[in-house]
């Protein structure tokens, strides 16, 4: 059985990702991922960054979304719960968004 994993990360934006970018040299995003084990998720989320073009530093936390561990004052700037339902949608990886450090500096 699937778990959906929010995952946080410490990344790098290459030049050419569609994210957007401010020129920060690093970003911090929530993902969610369903899969099976931790390891799995963990996988499965860098795979589908490096499509991207983003490159993970360093991983954050990994959660299991039904803890609701991941419940803090920046749901809101990941979009976790949309995120959420879009993954469990397509049960696909959903890469979810990513703040830059100069603009988490600034709040």
């Amino acid at each position: 059985m699937l778990t959906f994993w929010v995952i946080d990360t410490k990344a790098k934006i290459q030049p050419a990702s569609s994210y957007e970018q401010d020129g920060s040299q690093w970003y911090f995003g929530r993902s969610i991922v369903p899969a099976e084990s931790v390891e799995e998720a963990v996988s499965l989320l860098r795979t589908a960054l490096n499509d991207k073009y983003v490159e993970i530093d360093s991983i954050l936390a990994v959660v299991s979304y039904d803890h609701k561990t991941w419940d803090s004052e920046d749901d809101e700037l990941y979009e976790t719960v949309e995120s959420y339902e879009k993954s469990k949608e397509a049960n696909e990886v959903v890469t979810g968004v990513f703040a830059s450090g100069m603009y988490l500096e600034v709040e």
